[in-house]
């Protein structure tokens, strides 16, 4: 049977973000094709990651270069062999600079194009680190000797844009969650809600930003407790247990500005009936989908956000609702789960077929 490790950060117990939903599913999937092992590797000192950054790697892909887990990997291939050897998250990336053993397949698997975040930030320091995000991106994305597989079309386009352009790199979006169906009378209902967590500086900088604005019209429904801090008598303390999602269709609120990756949160919305209205541009990741500029809209102020919400108010309410359910269907069935992860199986299938000499097989998707 093919044996594949995957390396990737440790996760915190109970967590529930989006690394570790990915990371869940990847490993159930990939254990119905393969003897799945998988090494977490622990955080460095701050100090360690401050030597990473100054050596060129990207701050948010410097906390797991380290000795302790080098060795963690060394003594985890020398023990058993592996048809496949999976870094499941860029920051995983920097252990994977040593030759692999004998008939291991390197495949990588990034969460994030790091060139992509890093155009966010135009601080002096910002533009520093942007180059080096860059210099990143482009060592390993074009490693010969790897698959090299991006979480999504906005990631591939990124990379493109800097240089990146290998035939095979494919893209392993997440799936979506259960779908939340829609009542038999359902309306559209005049309100926002916010969901996901909000610990990475980057993401609170933007919620911080958005909830400086004045207060919109219409109620923030949220439980998250940096976004009820951050936006005060804008929000009601409602977390999804308590929103009746069957009722009809919300607005629902994406804060991040940023690019680069996946914003798993988009998907969450739509099987749970949302309208979403977006400060980043999720329109690659929805492209071909019917009537997608509808629902997935980008927005740029809070003004907007009002404007976007009062122009479909507007409209009968039944029209809105069809457009919605066809867009729904279509949304859910691209992103099912076992279809998204489909290349990141194949790479470990293609891990496994080896020739008779031995020698490793052509990258998966070439």
């Amino acid at each position: 049977m093919t044996r594949c490790l995957i390396v990737r950060p440790q996760l915190a117990n109970q967590a529930a973000g989006g690394d570790a939903v990915v990371y869940r599913r990847l490993e159930s999937y990939l254990a119905r094709r393969a003897a799945v092992d998988v090494l977490e590797l622990a955080p460095i000192s701050r100090t360690a990651q401050v030597v990473n950054v100054a050596k060129g790697i990207p701050p948010e892909a410097a906390r797991y270069a380290g000795a302790r887990n080098r060795a963690a990997l060394a003594e985890r291939l020398a023990r058993a062999r592996y048809d496949a050897v999976l870094f499941a998250h860029e920051a995983a990336f920097p252990l994977a600079d040593g030759p692999m053993p004998a008939g291991a397949r390197k495949i990588l698997y990034a969460h994030n194009a790091q060139s992509l975040i890093a155009s966010t930030d135009n601080s002096p320091t910002g533009r520093l680190l942007r180059m080096r995000a860059v210099a990143f991106d482009r060592r390993w994305f074009g490693d010969g000797g790897a698959d090299v597989i991006c979480i999504s079309r906005a990631d591939l386009l990124g990379l493109r844009r800097i240089g990146v352009d290998r035939a095979d790199l494919r893209v392993a979006p997440p799936g979506a969650p259960p779908s939340v169906a829609l009542t038999a009378r359902p309306g559209v209902i005049p309100e926002l809600v916010l969901t996901g967590s909000y610990a990475w500086w980057r993401k609170r900088r933007d919620l911080l930003r958005f909830a400086a604005r004045p207060p919109l019209a219409y109620p923030i429904l949220t439980d998250n407790e940096t976004a009820l801090a951050a936006l005060g008598g804008q929000a009601r303390a409602v977390g999804p247990a308590g929103i009746d999602w069957s009722a009809g269709l919300r607005f629902a609120l994406i804060t991040d500005r940023f690019q680069g990756g996946f914003k798993l949160k988009s998907l969450e919305y739509v099987a749970l009936n949302g309208l979403i209205l977006s400060f980043c541009d999720l329109s690659a990741e929805f492209e071909g989908l019917p009537h997608a500029g509808e629902f997935v809209r980008r927005v740029a102020s809070k003004a907007q956000v009002a404007a976007e919400i009062s122009a479909v108010m507007a409209q009968p309410p039944a029209e809105v609702l069809a457009r919605f359910a066809a867009f729904k269907a279509a949304c859910l069935a691209r992103y099912e789960w076992d279809r998204c992860l489909q290349p990141l199986g194949e790479a470990v299938d293609s891990a496994a077929a080896q020739d008779s000499s031995g020698e490793p097989s052509a990258p998966a998707g070439s």
